[in-house]
């Protein structure tokens, strides 16, 4: 499932290239997460897939964190969510 999500990003990131200029901005909005208790650090490793597609930097700002109500949780690892911005 995380494979299929960051191939699909990655092929959005690979065809939104062409169409955002140089000095432009893309923005997604993005949170961590932890299936299964194994943290994904989605915000690195979407901002290293559009830096693979030939955009020039990616920056993350938080917007709020994710799951701390509950206690249950199987993993360790504050979870974040937030804007990831990317340039043309």
């Amino acid at each position: 499932m995380a494979a299929a999500y960051f191939r699909d990003l990655g092929l959005v990131f690979k065809s939104l290239r062409s169409l955002c200029r140089p000095g432009g901005f893309a923005c997604f909005v993005i949170g961590d997460s932890a299936p299964y208790g194994v943290y994904l650090s989605v915000d690195s490793w979407l901002g290293e897939l559009a830096l693979a597609a030939g955009f020039k930097s990616y920056s993350f700002e938080k917007i709020r964190d994710r799951n701390i109500k509950w206690k249950n949780r199987k993993h360790r690892v504050p979870l974040k969510e937030g804007r990831l911005w990317i340039e043309g």
